[in-house]
């Protein structure tokens, strides 16, 4: 089913190695499997490759995402979609196991890419295509550090902690800075900024976090890429219209209306008279795949070719207003909060109303999903403030406990049992869970 995505790579690869080597592509001995000489003659396609690696996840690397925290529920008949909602997987059995494969894979190609580009040309170091692979390098590592708790380092290597990976993660975006400053590749750059800010953030390097993050300019989005060869997968397995496999969970569906006039939006979380237009929702008065439970579709990607947001500048400015809230700044946190809400035509959240650290985070969190919405942060945020437990223990539904729920997913098994550094032992690799 996951085919099309390589289908995808494999189609540019032929279409740009066709432009470069004319006939000669079609008299290899072989042509399923391309030479040296084939990928020296298309170092285009070598360095798209390697951001497409990363792209071709994102969307999956979401949905389970959604699944793990309080954004999606389970409404269809995949077991690993039901497991990931009820906190039932383990070690071993975790359905985004072939989500850290095609990461580390994607890493591995992108080491692979620059050693090619070093060996093919001269000014490597500043070419536009190492930029495009570093990049690619640093985002894998963004993506493995941000839901695994553990991962090797280094293709063979041993496993080490998710802040480890992170860490590794904020030296390639420098690395990956560096390179697009040289090739003159503001896009590249930015992203690299924006995914080192996001890095910090992620292992508490908040004032860090915020530097990159004020960086990074307004209006700047860094996206995943899909298009009829290779579908957004929250689209085709969880949208109305498609498959219903999974759904907004049941703790949201108050604030939709649930009249059949939809698509319509969530109402805004403080004033509830207002929508808020980052909440997209599709509600149709109708059963999801399961046959059982209303279906509220998330409906910010509303075809298959969408495009999934890895990294924009809205983050970049919820990033400074954290900083800003934990470093006890409120005036500013909340400014910077009521200029994202007017960017949407939301009314702004009186100051007064922010009277201490508690109030200022639930502004912080429920901005932050709003924002963020559909882009797989949600799980993150509550693990990193320890609110999995609350969050769950308040929607009181005894087939989803808050205690014992995974907090993150564990390394694939498909690594361990492959990489003689890592023992395939259900005690000795980790899963985080809630106490």
């Amino acid at each position: 089913m996951r085919m099309t995505r390589f289908k995808w790579l494999t189609g540019a690869l032929v279409a740009i190695v066709g432009v470069a080597a004319c006939d000669d592509l079609l008299t290899v001995e072989d042509p399923q499997r391309y030479t040296d000489e084939d990928l020296n003659s298309a170092l285009q396609a070598v360095a798209n490759g390697v951001e497409g690696a990363v792209h071709e996840v994102i969307d999956t690397w979401v949905v389970y995402q959604s699944l793990l925290g309080d954004t999606y529920q389970h409404t269809g008949t995949w077991i690993g979609y039901d497991e990931t909602d009820h906190g039932r997987f383990q070690y071993g059995t975790s359905a985004m196991d072939g989500t850290m494969n095609s990461l580390l894979r994607a890493r591995w190609f992108a080491g692979s890419a620059e050693e090619r580009l070093n060996e093919q040309l001269e000014n490597a170091g500043s070419s536009p295509l190492m930029a495009q692979v570093h990049l690619g390098d640093a985002l894998a590592d963004l993506y493995i550090g941000q839901a695994y708790c553990e991962a090797p380092a280094a293709p063979g290597g041993a496993a080490v902690p998710d802040t480890q990976i992170l860490q590794q993660a904020v030296q390639k975006f420098t690395k990956a800075m560096g390179t697009a400053q040289a090739a003159n590749e503001d896009q590249y750059y930015n992203a690299a900024l924006a995914g080192r800010a996001r890095a910090n953030l992620l292992l508490g390097n908040y004032a860090e976090a915020a530097a990159d993050a004020s960086g990074v300019p307004d209006g700047f989005s860094y996206d995943a890429k899909y298009n009829n060869a290779s579908d957004n997968w929250v689209v085709l397995v969880t949208t109305a219209t498609f498959n219903k496999a999974a759904g907004l969970r049941e703790k949201w569906w108050s604030r939709v209306d649930d009249d059949a006039g939809g698509p319509t939006l969530m109402h805004d979380h403080y004033y509830p008279d207002e929508y808020d237009p980052r909440i997209p929702v599709h509600f149709e008065n109708g059963v999801a795949t399961d046959n059982i439970t209303p279906h509220y579709s998330q409906w910010k990607y509303t075809s298959t070719p969408a495009d999934i947001p890895m990294l924009h500048s809205d983050a970049m400015r919820l990033i400074e207003a954290e900083h800003a809230m934990r470093q006890g700044q409120l005036g500013a946190f909340i400014g910077i909060i009521n200029t994202l809400r007017a960017n949407v035509g939301l009314t702004a959240i009186p100051e007064v109303d922010v009277v201490d650290a508690t109030v200022a985070q639930e502004i912080l969190l429920n901005e932050r999903f709003a924002e963020l919405y559909m882009e797989g942060q949600r799980a993150s945020d509550l693990y990193r403030f320890g609110l999995n437990k609350q969050i769950f223990e308040e929607m009181n539904d005894p087939e989803r406990p808050a205690s014992g729920r995974p907090v993150k997913f564990s390394m694939s098994d498909t690594e361990a049992l492959n990489n003689p550094e890592i023992e395939d032992l259900l005690t000795a690799r980790c899963l985080p869970v809630t106490n």
